[in-house]
């Protein structure tokens, strides 16, 4: 059996992916938005991480904005961005 090694390119800049990656209000905040928000600053972007999860940069933005949740697969894509990065970094923040 092979293995796949599967790697996620770390953002460099995070004050313009920053910018570009938005957070849910706290009253709308779930560990969906925040998990896609954080994978949104791993990966540069909107743009980035919507190629990524293979969606639209519009459905992002309506998921990372706390509704509606998006769908299981998606979001199991994301929680990958966020332990590859943990892993690459040799810690469990």
């Amino acid at each position: 059996m092979t293995r796949e090694r599967r790697t996620i390119p770390l953002m460099r800049e995070h004050s313009a992916a920053a910018r570009d990656c938005p957070l849910a209000p706290p009253a709308h905040a779930s560990v969906y938005s925040r998990t896609l928000h954080r994978a949104c600053l791993i990966l540069g972007g909107v743009g980035q991480l919507a190629v990524h999860l293979e969606a639209t940069e519009i459905e992002l933005r309506h998921w990372m904005s706390g509704s509606p949740q998006p769908p299981e697969a998606v979001f199991l894509r994301a929680v990958e961005v966020l332990l590859l990065h943990v892993a690459s970094k040799g810690s469990a923040n």
